[in-house]
This record gives structure tokens, C-alpha cells and sequence, in this order.
């Protein structure tokens, strides 16, 4: 996952997104607990929300305590400790970033390279331990990723082929070792992992054009600078968001959680469009509009 899936804080209410952030920082410590310093650079919101929503499905209750940031002595967070979701979620985190960094190796930009192949020993050995810890989350990501490859490889591949791997990866990650609704999880990880795939295309449109990387965009929108292809891949970039929003919007209704409901609401109502309209924005023709609000 790349950072996209993050709450929309001016939605929130002071409590939940302590909470929220309760949430990200136990995923923080628990990959310090398991990796060490270095392994708290794996963090992302990410997998702080895959973690909240392991949390809300399952039914022990989850209490969380104030103690000093290991990182920051003269801060204080809350932390939930102990708890199996938490864990599965900083291991499917290291997992996911030494794939990503094995891709990263392949692309054309030199930078992207020569750092992934830098990080690459120290993330190898953490991988080692996930991959223990965490088998059946090294399996999906790992079968996964070979089905990536040959989607992206194929020559008919459409969107919904090469979105398929990662939104089933992160489908399995959501309803693995839940108690009850997991075909309503699986769903909701399924569309939130295929809304990510379409979105990180989106926004990474030009850059691939310019270094020659992979992108699904590419083969129908070769150069959007022609007349109306910017319009038009303006308009289907939309559509494809909007309707895997939407699906995702469904699923999340028939998810019954208990707890943690309306900051998942914000996650997957606000902050998924959000990220959209930033990623969407930088391919119109006027600049990108400040952030503001209006209290009436």
C-alpha cells in the first residue's frame, strides 16, 4: 500500500482521531518491537487502517494506554499493546515493502534504484522474520505479486486485470483470522486495495511516461497532451475512482463493526475521495485550489 488510505482529519472529532492515531503508533511499535529502529520506517497509514478495521471486526475489546513515543521520550501517545491484528498488520507491512523494493530495482529511474537497492539487505533480513511470523500474509502478498507480473505482461491487460493481484492481497490481509463477516471484509479490503492500484496509476501517469515504467493508463493514453486525451483520461480516471468508491462505500455498510465506526466512515467516505481530488487535480488545467473550509 503507498500512503493513500489516511483519514480526513477536519472530519474527525478530537477522540477519534486520537484514536486513529492511537492505532497507527501501536503499529509503530510493534515493528520497533519486532525489527527493531529501523523497522518503524516501514510505517504507513496504510496498514494503521487495515489494523483498525482487524480491530473493530473482532470482538475483545481494546484498551489503550498513554506512555512516552520510544522515538520522542518527550511526547506522549496511547498505544494498544498486545493484540494479534496489530502484529499480522506490522508484518504484512514489512512483507509489502521488500516486494516493493525487489520492483523498485527493476525500474528505470536511477534513483528509485540505487535507493531500494541500498535498503534492500536491511529489509531482507526483516523479511526473513515477517515471512515466520506471518505466513499466510507472505503467501497472498507473494502470489500476489507473481500475478502482477504476469498481468502487466500480458498484452490485453486491462485495469481490472492488473488491479485484480493487489486488491485480493489486501482483501485476504482484512478478513484473515476474523471471527464473522469475512466475506463483508474481504470485499471492503478487495475494493479499498483495487481503489489504490487505479489511484497510484493515476497519479503516477506522467512519471511513468517520462521514466518508461509500467502503467495501465499508458497503452490507451499514450501522450495526453494530443487534443481531448487529457479530458478524456480526466473523465475515465473518474469514472473507474467514483464506481470503486462506490463499491466500497456498499461494502462498508454491510460491515457490521464493533467499534471504531465512524472513523473507518471517515476513512473510506472522506479520506479515499480526498486523496482522489489531490491526485486527480494536477491533470486540470487550472492550478490546484488551496485547502479551506467555510464555517456557516
Amino acid at each position: 500500500m503507498l500512503g493513500y488510505v489516511r483519514a480526513y482529519k477536519p472530519e474527525m472529532k478530537v477522540a477519534d482521531y486520537e484514536v486513529y492515531r492511537g492505532i497507527y503508533c501501536s503499529v509503530c511499535n510493534a515493528l520497533g518491537k519486532y525489527y527493531g529502529v529501523f523497522g518503524r520506517l516501514l510505517l504507513s497509514y496504510d496498514f494503521a487502517f487495515a489494523a483498525m478495521v482487524k480491530l473493530a471486526a473482532g470482538s475483545a475489546s481494546c484498551t489503550f494506554t498513554q506512555k512516552r513515543c520510544p522515538l520522542n521520550p518527550a511526547k506522549k501517545c496511547f498505544f494498544c499493546e498486545d493484540k494479534r491484528e496489530i502484529d499480522l498488520c506490522a508484518h504484512g507491512a514489512v512483507i509489502t515493502v521488500y516486494y516493493k523494493l525487489k520492483d523498485n530495482i527493476k525500474d528505470k529511474e536511477f534513483g528509485k534504484r540505487f535507493l531500494s537497492l541500498l535498503a534492500l539487505p536491511a529489509v531482507s533480513l526483516m523479511h526473513k522474520k515477517a515471512k515466520r511470523l506471518a505466513p499466510e500474509i507472505e503467501t497472498a502478498i507473494s502470489s500476489a505479486v507473481a500475478a502482477q507480473a504476469d498481468a502487466e505482461n500480458a498484452p490485453d491487460s486491462g485495469i481490472d486485470a492488473c488491479a485484480d493481484p493487489s486488491a485480493d492481497a489486501l482483501g485476504r490481509l482484512f478478513s484473515l483470522e476474523c471471527e464473522e463477516k469475512e466475506s463483508e471484509l474481504y470485499r471492503l479490503g478487495y475494493l479499498t486495495g483495487r481503489y489504490i492500484y487505479i489511484l497510484d496509476a493515476v497519479d503516477d501517469y506522467c512519471k511513468d511516461i517520462k521514466t518508461g515504467a509500467f502503467n495501465p493508463f499508458k497503452k490507451k493514453y499514450p501522450d495526453i497532451s494530443e487534443p481531448g486525451a487529457r479530458e478524456e483520461f480526466i473523465k475515465e480516471s473518474r469514472a473507474l475512482l467514483n464506481q470503486t468508491h462506490c463499491a466500497a462505500d456498499e461494502a462498508r455498510e454491510k460491515a457490521e463493526f464493533k467499534r471504531f465506526d465512524d472513523i473507518i466512515d471517515n476513512v473510506v467516505f472522506d479520506g479515499l475521495s480526498s486523496a482522489a481530488d489531490k491526485a486527480v487535480s494536477k491533470y486540470l488545467d487550472c492550478p490546484e485550489k488551496p485547502k479551506s473550509f467555510t464555517v456557516k
